[in-house]
């Protein structure tokens, strides 16, 4: 158990950033470490709502039963952005759904770096 114990803190200094950690007062670093506690639990609710899924081949189970955190972090990543390109296609497709891209790119834009027009 104790290497089990040694993985899960290297998990959390190197994948989930707690080793950035640089608060000097106590409550401020509870409350960093509290996020990357609250960070991993939630990686590890997503892999429990994988590996529930039905259709999934036992090689994907297996992939998601053994991966890292760093593994998952990559793989809730690229989720993300298969679903912002999927959103991006399908709003694409109508002029109503370019002019709200549109929008949504200015504003994205800080207005210092934003031009006329």
């Amino acid at each position: 158990m104790r290497w089990q114990i040694e993985l899960f803190f290297k998990e959390l200094k190197s994948t989930l950033g707690f080793a950035q950690c640089r608060l000097r007062r106590f409550e401020a670093t509870e409350g960093w470490l509290e996020l990357v506690l609250v960070t991993f639990l939630w990686l590890e609710w997503h892999r429990a709502r994988q590996l529930a899924k039905s259709g999934l081949t036992t090689k994907q189970k297996e992939r998601w039963r053994h991966q890292r955190t760093h593994g998952l972090c990559l793989a809730v990543r690229r989720h993300s952005e298969q679903a912002d390109l999927e959103y991006l296609a399908r709003a694409m497709q109508t002029p109503g759904g370019i002019r709200r891209l549109r929008r949504k790119l200015r504003q994205a834009i800080p207005a210092e770096f934003r031009t006329a027009g």
